[in-house]
This record gives structure tokens, C-alpha cells and sequence, in this order.
């Protein structure tokens, strides 16, 4: 059972989601908490499979895949915002610790996920004529991309 000690990133990102969700934002507190988490979880899971190059793994794929994310924030200001990097941590944490395979696997989702939520959410949004309206939240599809991922 493997994929059990990823669980702490992934409910971290189940939390940032909904609070993504409800309000627009991603609480920096809760993703680092979830980071601390599943790094201890990465460290314990390393030591019982005497596999340390999983816990680079995982921060080397972390630290890319949230650069890239930031990158592609700073390109098309207001596509992506902070919170979406910040909400990657925990799961890159959690997702990088399985390899290159399962890395792409999440962007791949990610991507796919992505073409379809962001028009369904604009079309019927829940925040119409709100200030949050026309804005649709992006790490719900992050975190079920990395459900997904860490599925495959």
C-alpha cells in the first residue's frame, strides 16, 4: 500500500481546494503544513523501503513543477494566480516522490482537466455577480489531477 503515504498531500490539497472553492484564496499556512506532512511522510515511507532518492525525487519534481506553474502565471497575468503555485507544493511533494512516469501523467491531467472545468465553471458559475465572478477556481483540478496521478 504505497500510495497510503502520499494521503497527507493529497488532503492538504483537498482542503486547499475547497477553500479555493469558497473563497479565492490558498491559505500559505495550511500548504505548509501539508508540506511538512508529507515530507515526513516521504522520510518515513524512504526509510521502510531503504529508498532515500524518493524524498529528492520528490523535492527536485516539486520545486520544477511549481517553478513551471509560476512561470505560467507570470506569463498570462490573472490566468493563474499565487495560490495555484502554492497549492502545488504539497502535491508535488506527494506525486514527484513516484517518478518522471506519474509527473507527467498529473500535467497531462492537469491539462485535460483544465480545457474542460475552466468553461463549465465561467458557464455556471455559483458566484455570479460577484466580485469572484467570471474567475474560476484552478486547484480543484490540481489536486484531481493528483488523485489521478497517483492512481496510475
Amino acid at each position: 500500500m504505497p500510495y497510503l503515504y502520499c494521503l497527507p498531500g493529497l488532503i492538504c490539497g483537498l482542503a486547499l481546494a475547497v477553500e479555493d472553492v469558497r473563497r479565492r484564496r490558498v491559505p500559505r499556512a495550511w500548504a505548509a503544513a501539508g508540506c511538512g506532512l508529507q515530507l515526513v511522510a516521504d522520510m518515513v515511507w524512504a526509510a521502510l523501503s531503504n529508498d532515500f532518492f524518493a524524498v529528492l525525487q520528490a523535492l527536485l519534481f516539486t520545486a520544477l513543477c511549481a517553478g513551471v506553474q509560476l512561470l505560467l502565471a507570470l506569463a498570462r497575468p490573472g490566468a493563474l494566480g499565487l495560490g495555484d503555485v502554492t497549492a502545488m507544493l504539497p502535491l508535488g511533494l506527494a506525486v514527484g516522490a513516484y517518478g518522471l512516469i506519474h509527473v507527467a501523467v498529473w500535467w497531462l491531467a492537469m491539462g485535460v482537466l483544465g480545457l474542460a472545468f475552466v468553461p463549465l465553471w465561467i458557464r455556471f458559475d455559483p458566484h455570479r455577480g460577484d466580485a469572484r465572478a467570471g474567475k474560476a477556481p484552478f486547484v480543484p483540478v490540481i489536486v484531481t489531477a493528483a488523485v489521478i496521478a497517483v492512481a496510475v
